[in-house]
């Protein structure tokens, strides 16, 4: 199985290759990923193509943030500190639990 950060980069790969193929099938000029061209077309795919990078890497953090999140409910579920109820993740347990004690 891949590492998460290489999925994380084959999915930004993946955005700006749809990016640059909309610009070959519709002529349209638009920048190229990593810079900034003043000159090139910013429309709203480009917009959306700019976003659902942004977004998708965030993911190189939440990622591993999920992980320890996780881990922590599991061991607060393991010494009887809170319950997992069905349907409901380790993380959301973690999450209850800190959620409760504030």
């Amino acid at each position: 199985m891949a590492d998460i950060n290489q999925v994380i980069d084959r999915g930004i790969e993946l955005l700006w290759l749809c990016q640059s193929l909309q610009s070959e099938k519709d002529g349209v000029d638009r920048p190229s990923h990593n810079k900034i061209e003043r000159s090139k077309v910013r429309d709203s795919f480009a917009q959306d193509i700019d976003r659902a990078v942004t977004n998708m890497s965030a993911l190189y953090e939440m990622m591993p943030q999920t992980k320890r999140l996780s881990a922590v409910g599991r061991e607060l579920v393991q010494k009887g500190l809170t319950e997992l109820s069905a349907g409901e993740s380790y993380s959301d347990a973690a999450l209850a639990y800190l959620e409760s004690k504030l």
